[in-house]
């Protein structure tokens, strides 16, 4: 009665499978495991071979690298049960009861939201403290704070939909790369009239990036997010959007992009800082923004 969807790209998911797999024996309902490699290196393709013999697991590859939108539809369309729990691969169960929490909610729901935590310890590796910081801040939120803004605080890492409410919103694949595919996702579902539930169900994030990496893929998601406001697909509800459209209706949002760039190599240092500030990460993705809005 259950399906789990994960799309797999350059990661080794055969512990996240296994214990995912360990509680589907224990579960009272059918479960089935779908993993789908999005064309991943063949290092991970032979390693994440091996998730064949878990229980209720079973691994397709891809011969083209589909994107993160694509691959998720796809696995959709080959999930046989109408609760669908869609994962991100770089993830780790910290419930022993994680699929009974959300078997709960089975009676009426459109779509459940579980929550993101990072590790409590820093990771020793410094590249990768900036990542590790900003999602402790931005993503690991409690679900107290989720409920007050439902669509703004969903994310696509972990998350329970019926079927038939998927089959009517599906994940737009014109958004390429990575970034506010989930943003989309969530608006649309406001748009069509379902609900966003939130319980405390998370899945703890282990694929951390270096500052490098990770601010590559926070440019390419502002890119994203550009395209989405000149199509009018998005709303002020998002943070960044709503700051944009104020900065610049008072004529200030040049000023910060000029301080910006400016300030960039006193900015690149305080991100790679103990405690960095995160209003200068605002500020520079308010930056990449308004440089994105200008180009046709």
């Amino acid at each position: 009665m259950l399906s789990i969807l994960i799309p797999i790209f350059n990661y080794d998911v055969r512990a996240f499978v296994k214990c995912l797999s360990d509680q589907s024996v224990a579960f009272e309902h059918e479960v089935e495991i779908i993993c789908m490699d999005d064309a991943s290196e063949a290092e991970f393709r032979s390693l994440n071979a091996e998730i064949v013999h878990y229980p209720n697991a079973r691994c397709i590859q891809s011969d083209q690298n589909l994107g993160r939108s694509a691959v998720r539809n796809a696995l959709v369309e080959l999930a046989k049960f109408e609760h669908l729990l869609l994962l991100d691969c770089d993830g780790m169960c910290v419930n022993p009861n994680y699929l009974d929490h959300y078997a709960k909610q089975w009676d009426k729901y459109d779509v459940v939201y579980g929550g993101r935590v990072y590790n409590e310890e820093a990771p020793d590796d410094h590249d990768l403290y900036f990542h590790w910081y900003v999602g402790s801040i931005r993503e690991a939120i409690l679900v107290e704070q989720r409920r007050l803004n439902p669509y703004k605080s969903f994310m696509t890492n972990n998350f329970l939909i019926r079927k038939s409410v998927y089959s009517q919103i599906k994940m737009d694949e014109s958004v390429q790369g990575y970034g506010h595919e989930d943003t989309l996702f969530a608006q649309e579902l406001k748009r069509a009239g379902f609900t966003i539930s939130h319980i405390d169900n998370p899945i703890e994030h282990l694929g951390i990036e270096t500052k490098e990496v990770f601010l590559q893929k926070s440019l390419n998601g502002v890119k994203n997010l550009a395209q989405l406001i000149k199509a009018k697909q998005v709303d002020d509800s998002i943070r960044l959007v709503k700051f944009y459209h104020k900065l610049n209706q008072w004529k200030l949002i040049g000023i910060i992009s000029f301080l910006v760039k400016s300030l960039d190599t006193q900015i690149q240092k305080n991100l790679e800082g103990p405690a960095p500030n995160l209003l200068w990460f605002d500020f520079w993705k308010l930056s990449m923004l308004h440089r994105f809005m200008r180009v046709n």
